[in-house]
């Protein structure tokens, strides 16, 4: 099955947080079907942070982000994940060939505030590779 899957999706792994406890991930689609991320997410043990239909629950998060974070930042892992209210996806490109004309057509937007938010919330949480948290590198 996992061929066949393969034929209708690529993604490239963007930023890792926690220690591989969260990602952004860049998807790129070949076929329209709706809730193809978020099914293939899951059928690749990998759901979208928040979302619940698809086994993206806050408990699976914090119990994947919790391990792999110093404990001074558990609850602002909690605080972050409780605030999420929907699948962390966002369409940053979307592009078709005009049904009619064949013309290529993109559209972009910029990510929601709320999905910032996640991702700039997780960068903080997340040790840097020399053992330092990104706080006090940040101080340096």
């Amino acid at each position: 099955m996992q061929s066949m899957l393969l034929k209708f999706y690529r993604y490239k792994v963007r930023e890792v947080f926690c220690a591989g406890g969260s990602a952004l991930v860049e998807w790129r689609l070949e076929t329209g079907r709706t809730h193809q991320i978020r099914a293939h997410a899951k059928y690749l043990g990998n759901p979208l942070l928040g979302d619940e239909t698809y086994g993206g629950t806050k408990s699976m998060a914090l119990s994947l982000l919790r391990p792999r974070t110093p404990s001074k930042y558990h609850g602002d892992l909690s605080n972050l994940v409780s605030k999420i209210d929907r699948p962390c996806l966002h369409a940053a490109l979307l592009g078709f060939k005009h049904p009619h004309s064949g013309k290529a057509l993109e559209f972009s937007c910029p990510p929601p505030d709320d999905f910032t938010e996640v991702l700039d919330e997780l960068r903080r949480v997340t040790p840097m590779s020399d053992g330092q948290d990104s706080d006090s590198a940040a101080q340096v």
